[in-house]
């Protein structure tokens, strides 16, 4: 009966933001409360409905002895989700999708010296690719490179289990996810067969990335912006798109697995993948959830340090070989589990509230859900796509930005988010048109298609 309580209430938290996203999201499938259903599904419903019936594979039970220690955990991370919703909700206001929708497609069809565009992204990949090669001090790039890429994607610099993952290296990859972006966008604004063409290669560009950084979610990141970038366009999945789109998601499944393979060094890696994802911290998780709210005493709690630690996160690790860890996840593994075996924990936007104010932390999820909605209607606006080409950001930002909230922390994405916004500035100034426009007062809020 408590498997059953846990898995309706897992579903309740996985149902409520996806119809809020149907109903009040400015850009269908993939509006804030949309992704925040989907990370639930698969960190908290996916996750206790697996449990129900392999128990062995929660990840949870390697740290936590209580037999009803499952059950705060639960409870908190739901709370944490529909305080979320109703935060998104308080920060609702009429708001037209189409108006957004036709200012996007119009930036997007001035794109300007594509070719260059396309070589930028080409010349700055092989550079970055070369300097993450001889960090990690590879000689060439094999099968054997690859595999240590994936199976340790960080470098240990001290013995407190603190280890530089090149993220200042790896930020430059930035420049080709805009590339494929701009490009896609034009693609599908203009009906160009040459900057379609172009974004494919870009896409298989980025696999490559993916394989050399270890890191699945970039495959996860790639799907998105592609799904974003046609859906911000006014696109609609018809039969063609369904199908585009599963038969991408199958690609990008099985270089998952590939990569899963290579970090694990075994076959059978659909069933290695599943297991990881079940079997671990990712994503909205209920794993961190109990762990924090069964272990964190009132003595660890940080009363919000965390959100302020980039501050020093600007420092190169190059020139201070002891800075602390800016990923909480590192301390949660540490100094909350008491493991030092290096790397981190993912400790997710709820377990880090948790750690920063206990109980009360479910109160951050209020403010969250106001942030996405404010944001969200800000990027996409008409005024903002024609103005500065905002829309571009949705994707390149935003969306890491909900992700890093739900299942990273704040510090360490906020870091890499202002070196990402510069060169995306750069770029939209280089290659994107922006237009001055005026409105009257008397016409200022006239719209035919609201969301209310």
């Amino acid at each position: 009966m408590e498997s059953v309580l846990i898995i309706l209430m897992a579903a309740v938290c996985t149902v409520i933001p996806f119809s809020m996203g149907q109903k009040y999201g400015v850009v269908p499938l993939i509006s804030p409360m949309h992704l925040l259903s989907y990370f639930c599904f698969l960190g908290f419903l996916l996750k206790v409905a697996t449990y129900a019936f392999w128990p062995e594979l929660a990840f949870y039970k390697q740290f936590v002895d209580n037999p009803w220690g499952d059950l705060p955990g639960v409870l908190y991370l739901s709370l944490f989700i529909l305080l979320l919703c109703i935060g998104y909700r308080l920060g609702c206001r009429p708001v037209s999708r189409s108006d957004g929708m036709t200012a996007a497609r119009v930036v997007a069809g001035g794109l300007a010296r594509r070719g260059s565009l396309f070589a930028l992204a080409l010349g700055v990949t092989a550079i970055t690719m070369l300097m993450i090669l001889r960090a990690r001090g590879a000689a060439g790039f094999d099968l054997s490179t690859l595999s240590a890429l994936n199976t340790a994607k960080q470098i240990n610099v001290n013995a407190d289990g603190v280890g530089a993952t090149l993220a200042g290296i790896k930020t430059l990859f930035i420049v080709p996810k805009c590339a494929f972006v701009m490009l896609l966008a034009h693609g599908i604004a203009t009906g160009s067969r040459a900057a379609l063409a172009q974004a494919g290669v870009l896409a298989a560009l980025l696999v490559l990335i993916a394989l050399m950084s270890g890191d699945r979610f970039e495959l996860v990141e790639l799907f998105v912006f592609g799904l974003a970038t046609h859906m911000m366009l006014g696109g609609r999945l018809d039969a063609r798109a369904l199908g585009f789109g599963v038969l991408l998601l199958v690609l990008l499944g099985l270089v998952s697995g590939y990569m899963t393979q290579l970090r694990l060094g075994t076959s059978g890696a659909a069933s290695a993948m599943l297991h990881q994802v079940v079997g671990s911290t990712y994503f909205l998780d209920i794993n961190a959830a109990i762990m924090v709210t069964d272990t964190v005493r009132p003595d660890q709690m940080l009363f919000g340090q965390s959100y302020v630690w980039w501050s020093f996160g600007w420092v190169p690790r190059a020139f201070w070989v002891d800075k602390p860890a800016i990923d909480l996840g590192v301390f949660f593994k540490r100094d909350i589990m008491g493991l030092h075996t290096g790397g981190a924990f993912n400790v997710t936007g709820p377990g880090e509230a948790f750690i920063n104010f206990g109980w009360a932390g479910f109160g951050v999820g209020l403010v969250l859900g106001w942030v996405y909605r404010k944001a969200e209607v800000a990027l996409l606006s008409s005024i903002a796509a024609i103005r500065h080409g905002a829309f571009l950001l949705y994707p390149m930002l935003f969306y890491p930005f909900v992700q890093a909230t739900l299942q990273s922390s704040f510090s360490a994405f906020i870091v890499g988010a202002v070196a990402q916004f510069m060169l995306l500035v750069a770029m939209i100034c280089l290659f994107l048109p922006r237009y001055t426009i005026w409105i009257s007062t008397r016409n200022r809020d006239r719209s035919q298609l609201y969301v209310t």
